[in-house]
């Protein structure tokens, strides 16, 4: 009887873990099920279809980017790390760049032409891929993997690998159905959250700048004993409150501490490089130079207008000219440039939100192989797991990396 290798799910983890077991073990039938009627309908979406591929960090690095679980993705990092990724994607015809000596892109700026490439790969190694297929169940006798239900269909298999991703853009295909497979083997769920993602404020005065960017904006969260840290980058705000790449990377924490606070407080620093001293300087310097001015038009020479016009106004300097500004007010405002209060009340939902956090819980998974711990023959790959990391590359690398891991299954597997 033929082997036969199921993997679940047609994206970047999923084909990638169907090119290594099809080459793997090139007498077992490689199927592939894929719900949507196309693969790899999410990776054509990633970095607004140019396809942040992976950086250029070390495995080690890269990995350290996810938080304290950090170890348990080295073997699969090791095995395919970010450089062996774009030799690999080369030598099929893909050539990849670092525009700004850090993030990695395919020279054509195409998601189309990395799926492409692996879609090729799997045509040339006679992966079996069956779109609008929904896989329902996996099958287990005597402890073991012997078969998936697939459109209310039994398909026996000797391997499945589930690389369905998570619960983001439920549009593409991530509807959560990997870990209901997860949890018919007895794995662990950790609760999952909307990662990478906008944040919704309680403030309502940011929707009337929504559109406006600050170009070097400093984030941090505001809660007592919580660790700081701080993300730097572009601020954006938005109709319901602010986005933008920093925003977007403390999600991953904002999303689960929204589980034990009703509101998370963030201080942001518009300007990361200037302090309060900075700014009362400036503040002075307005006050010899620009006297009969109102303070509110000298600050919208450094900010948009709009957001000019709601800084002095949350701060109370709206009616202030520079030289009647006195020192409690210009502290006041230097404060909220520098530290400007917004409550967080939400992240934006699942259909926004670039990647999962939460997942099939780690320590049920042997790291060297991605196969259960708890029944022989299951193995998964990419966003299913309880692992996530921040924008640029990190989460498809991984996707990658693990997919390659998976794939490479287990040396009992007949060859």
């Amino acid at each position: 009887m033929k082997n036969v290798i199921v993997i679940v799910g047609a994206g970047p983890a999923g084909l990638m873990s169907a090119i290594a077991a099809a080459q793997n073990y090139p007498a077992a039938e490689v199927v592939v099920c894929e719900q949507l009627s196309r693969p790899g309908a999410k990776l054509l979406a990633t970095g607004g279809g140019k396809c942040n591929l992976t950086n250029i960090l070390p495995p080690d690095e890269l990995a350290k980017a996810f938080g304290r679980q950090w170890r348990f993705m080295l073997p699969a990092l090791q095995l395919m790390p970010p450089q062996q990724l774009r030799e690999w994607l080369m030598l099929r015809g893909i050539a990849t760049v670092v525009s700004d000596g850090f993030h990695v892109f395919p020279e054509s700026e195409s998601a189309r032409d990395v799926l492409e490439a692996l879609l090729a790969e799997c045509h040339r190694l006679k992966v079996n891929i069956r779109c609008q297929t929904v896989v329902s169940k996996i099958l287990i006798e005597h402890n073991q993997i012997c078969g998936v239900i697939a459109n209310n269909e039994k398909l026996s298999a000797s391997r499945v690998i589930i690389a369905t991703g998570g619960r983001s853009y439920p549009s593409l295909g991530a509807t959560g159905s990997g870990y209901l497979l997860a949890t018919q083997a007895g794995h662990q769920i950790i609760k999952t959250f909307p990662a990478l993602s906008g944040l919704q404020t309680q403030e309502k005065w940011p929707c009337s700048c929504a559109g406006i960017a600050v170009e070097n904006a400093a984030i941090t969260i505001d809660i007592p004993k919580y660790r700081r840290e701080i993300w730097r980058g572009e601020l954006l705000f938005t109709h319901h409150g602010i986005s933008g790449p920093p925003i977007i990377n403390a999600s991953r924490q904002v999303s689960a501490l929204l589980e034990k606070y009703p509101l998370i407080p963030l201080k942001i620093n518009l300007i990361a490089d200037y302090d309060l001293e900075r700014w009362l300087k400036i503040f002075d310097k307005w006050q010899r130079d620009h006297g009969v001015r109102m303070v509110k038009n000298l600050l919208a020479e450094m900010f948009p207008a709009r957001l000019a016009e709601q800084l002095s106004f949350i701060s109370g300097n709206e009616n202030y000219i520079a030289a009647r500004f006195p020192a409690a007010a210009r502290r006041k405002l230097a404060m909220h440039l520098t530290a400007l209060p917004l409550n967080i009340k939400s992240a934006e939902p699942w259909d926004k939100a670039m990647i999962t956090r939460g997942g099939v819980a780690l320590k049920s998974v042997d790291a060297v192989t991605l196969e259960s711990r708890i029944v022989p023959g299951l193995h998964f790959a990419g966003e299913v797991l309880d692992l996530d990391g921040p924008c640029g590359g990190y989460n498809l690398q991984w996707a990658f990396s693990s997919g390659y891991l998976a794939g490479n299954l287990s040396n009992n597997l007949p060859t």
